[in-house]
C-alpha cells in the first residue's frame, strides 16, 4: 500500500481545534508519566505548577515579567516568518536587546525620565541590528537564513556570557 501525500484546498474547522487540544494533552500525558516515574504526586506537581503563578499577586506580576519578552519575541518572529525569513535566532537578537537595555540603563549619567525610553529603543535597535547579520547573508551571499540565525544564537551568548565575566562583573562578586 503506497501512501501519497496531497496539498489540502481547506482545512476542516474542527481540525484547527482538535489538533492543539490533542497536542495539549498528549503533553500533559507524557509530562505526567516522568512526573509519576519520578515518584512524585502527579495532581501536586500540577497543582503547584499552574497555582503557584497567580497565587499571590506578587506571583502574578513575576509571571507577566517573565512571559513579556516571550511574547514579544514570539511576535517579532511571527512577522519574520510571514516575511518567508526562516528567524530561527530570535533567542539572539532578545539577549542583544537586552544587553543593550542593560547597558543604556547603567548609565548613571541620563536623567531618569528618558531610561526606559532610551532603554527601549536601544533594545530596538540591538536586536533588529542582530537580524540584520543574517539577513545581509541571505541577501548578498545566498548564506542559508535557518542556519546563521540559529548559529548566532551562540555567538550573542558567549558575547553576553564574556560581558557579564569581564567587564560588567561586579567587583565585590566572587564569580569566577
Amino acid at each position: 500500500m503506497a501512501f501519497r501525500l496531497e496539498l489540502r484546498e481547506k482545512t476542516p474547522v474542527w481540525f484547527n481545534i482538535v489538533l492543539p487540544l490533542s497536542a495539549v494533552m498528549a503533553t500533559l500525558l507524557l509530562c505526567s508519566g516522568l512526573v509519576a516515574l519520578a515518584g512524585a504526586n502527579v495532581f501536586h506537581a500540577y497543582s503547584e505548577l499552574f497555582l503557584s503563578a497567580v497565587s499571590s499577586r506578587f506571583n502574578l506580576v513575576e509571571t507577566f515579567v517573565k512571559a513579556a519578552p516571550l511574547i514579544f519575541t514570539g511576535l517579532a518572529v511571527a512577522v519574520a516568518f510571514r516575511a518567508k525569513f526562516w528567524n530561527i535566532g530570535a533567542e539572539g537578537q532578545l539577549l542583544a536587546g537586552a544587553m543593550a537595555a542593560a547597558y543604556i540603563g547603567g548609565i548613571e549619567a541620563l536623567p531618569s525620565f528618558s531610561l526606559v525610553p532610551l532603554m527601549i529603543t536601544a533594545s530596538a535597535l540591538a536586536g533588529a541590528g542582530w537580524a540584520m547579520l543574517p539577513a545581509i547573508l541571505r541577501t548578498r551571499f545566498k548564506v542559508d537564513d535557518v542556519v546563521t540565525t540559529l548559529l548566532l544564537n551562540f555567538v550573542m551568548f558567549y558575547v553576553m556570557t564574556a560581558l557579564l565575566d569581564g567587564p560588567w562583573k561586579d567587583p565585590l562578586s566572587g564569580y569566577p
